[in-house]
């Protein structure tokens, strides 16, 4: 007899100590137990559930603490007609409770932002083609290294230049090299496949003039402006521009006065293949 008090502490201290506690005799603590680990397993032991009897019979308050370490307060109405049959369904609706619990509320942000979505890279061209400029007095032809640059979503296009050119009028040989840069502005079409815009390319040209055993290399200022008009695939480039080549200032050929000479403007059509990276 003298052990009874021990034992009653000791059973009072293992039930305080268990995840769920039920204080109500309307269901049956073993099947209530049982029937929610069957359900949440060992994650029950990081809860701590107190089940309390409510107004009338079937009415219960439950007080539940998560891992979190948060307390909510719930009423259950059962509808079983036996101890058995309101065990099961108040294990089932402890479940729920705990389901609901741990799940992020409504219209909250999640615990994890998601990262950032990266930036799309910046990507361009690079293409070789030939280009041809004509004139009152003169017709040539030449080959040009170019690459640009797709920018502000495409709107923008930094643009640089190398040419060779010349041309063979009479019995003079012209050869040109150039090289500069510009910009060109417009818009994507047709998914990104298709730009449109125009064009302000400036160059230095040197220019070299030989007729018999005359030699004569000159520099000049070279602007070309005009539309653009780009197909853009997976790794596939092609451009065609055309415009007006201002040459200043126009030099006559020697020996010829003004019957061929280079500028002051020029129509000028050229053509890129090559390729798109990034």
């Amino acid at each position: 007899m003298a052990l009874a008090p021990q034992l009653a502490v000791v059973a009072w201290l293992a039930l305080a100590a268990a995840p769920l506690e039920l204080q109500t005799d309307a269901v049956d603590p073993r099947l209530t137990e049982a029937g929610l680990r069957a359900r949440v397993g060992d994650d029950l032991d990081a809860w701590t559930l107190r089940v309390r009897p409510g107004p009338t019979e079937r009415e219960l308050e439950v007080r539940l603490r998560g891992p979190d370490g948060a307390t909510r307060t719930r009423r259950l109405i059962l509808s079983g007609t036996t101890r058995e049959d309101r065990s099961r369904e108040l294990a089932a609706s402890l479940t729920l409770l705990m389901d609901e619990a741990s799940a992020p509320p409504r219209g909250g942000k999640p615990a994890t932002p998601p990262p950032p979505a990266p930036r799309a890279p910046t990507s361009g061209w690079l293409g070789l083609g030939p280009r041809v400029e004509a004139g009152p007095k003169l017709a040539e032809g030449g080959v040009d290294v170019m690459g640009g640059a797709w920018l502000l979503r495409d709107h923008l296009q930094p643009i640089a230049s190398l040419g060779l050119g010349g041309a063979a009028p009479e019995d003079v040989s012209l050869f040109h090299l150039r090289f500069g840069g510009g910009l060109a502005a417009g818009a994507s079409l047709l998914d990104r496949r298709i730009w449109l815009g125009g064009h302000v390319l400036a160059h230095a040209l040197r220019s070299r003039l030989r007729e018999r055993d005359h030699l004569r290399v000159d520099w000049m200022a070279s602007t070309e402006i005009g539309a653009t008009l780009q197909y853009r695939g997976r790794r596939l480039f092609l451009g065609a521009r055309t415009g007006v080549d201002l040459v200043l200032p126009p030099r006559p050929v020697p020996g010829h006065g003004a019957r061929i000479r280079r500028g002051p403007a020029q129509w000028v059509l050229g053509l890129v293949v090559g390729v798109v990276f990034g």
